[in-house]
């Protein structure tokens, strides 16, 4: 599983049980795997491909991105693909400043970052959508919570409350009726740093805007976020949910006060119904009417292709709709839209 990794490194700064590292290691039995649609064209490999390929971005994507190039490397022994995963924002920083040919990012790219890329190179950059989040609230496997709203959750997450909750949310009593212990445990806050698209997103789609409280612990990385939570019973994280353990469960959401709790499935990313969904993107310098660099174009397609879909499914995230995949892998074949042209599945808030 792509956590081994994640949590080797952050396991080297903490002392844990061998057993308690299986338990996070594993998913949870609960998270169903979709089945791969098998309309969803297989790669075809194009012979002999040498050159390098730079990713750089989401740390949320890295088990993906990772993932596709190792693929990649064995089918092609000439090509090198190096992946950095230091966050979203460093990604587009670095394809910028043409450091990398390929920037992956667990947001989609914002209107103001569009008219900076235009304004330095005279087009926008080339979006693709290569799979289906959900951006879950991680709590440890013995919080009885039932759900929240994002109201709640902003209200947890933000002192400025901008979904208009009247109230703070500080101690768990404050979103559900308990006794004992939980009647006035501390909300402990977990979450993303400065640079994750993660943390972009959860704010934007979350707090409206609004900054995180500076009591919430920033993990590094998902795997971080992850592996604090397990350790504490009274603490919640935002994360993908591809990092979901045995050890967490997701809290079901409502979009509004009062409403229907949804939990993270693929069915509800795919109907809409659960509120954080979202699409991870590739986004390249590609100018217009310009074929791409051999390495690069087989990069994308390979993403988009059953085998990188099935990759997907693997590291627990979810695959586009096959509809969705085919638009996509035929416009490699011809110009491809930029990311200000028509737009993929839309989130919805």
């Amino acid at each position: 599983m792509h956590l081994l990794n994640e949590f080797q490194q952050a396991l080297s700064r903490t002392v844990i049980p061998f057993a308690v590292i299986l338990a996070m290691a594993c998913p949870a039995q609960a998270q169903v795997k979709p089945v791969l649609d098998s309309n969803i064209p297989p790669y075809q490999p194009v012979g002999s491909l040498s050159g390098t390929v730079s990713i750089a971005g989401s740390e949320s994507m890295k088990p993906l991105t990772e993932s596709w190039a190792k693929d990649l490397r064995h089918l092609y022994p000439g090509l090198t693909i190096n992946v950095t995963s230091a966050g979203s924002e460093t990604g587009l920083t670095q394809l910028m400043e043409g450091k990398a040919q390929i920037a992956a990012m667990s947001r989609r790219i914002t209107s103001p970052e569009i008219v900076e890329f235009k304004r330095e190179f005279g087009y926008e950059p080339t979006e693709v959508p290569v799979a289906v989040d959900a951006l879950a609230l991680f709590v440890h496997k013995d919080n009885p919570i039932e759900g929240l709203s994002l109201a709640e959750v902003d209200a947890m997450f933000s002192s400025e409350r901008r979904r208009g909750l009247k109230y703070p949310v500080n101690v768990w009593s404050d979103v559900m009726l308990l006794e004992g212990e939980w009647a006035d445990a501390p909300v402990h806050l977990y979450g993303r740093n400065g640079n994750s698209g993660t943390a972009s997103f959860f704010r934007e789609h979350v707090l409206n805007g609004a900054g995180l409280k500076k009591t919430m612990t920033v993990g590094v990385g998902s795997a971080s976020v992850v592996l604090e939570l397990m350790k504490d019973r009274f603490g919640i994280g935002f994360s993908s949910i591809g990092y979901r353990t045995s050890g967490l469960r997701p809290v079901p959401l409502a979009a509004v006060q009062g409403g229907r709790y949804v939990t993270p499935t693929f069915e509800t990313a795919m109907d809409g119904s659960y509120p954080l969904r979202r699409n991870l993107y590739l986004y390249l310098n590609r100018p217009p009417k310009v074929v791409p660099p051999g390495p690069l174009a087989e990069y994308v397609k390979f993403a988009l292709s059953q085998q990188g879909q099935l990759t997907v499914i693997d590291e627990d995230y979810y695959p586009l709709p096959t509809m969705e995949l085919n638009r996509l892998a035929a416009m490699w074949t011809i110009p491809a839209r930029s990311a200000a042209g028509e737009q993929p599945l839309k989130l919805r808030d």
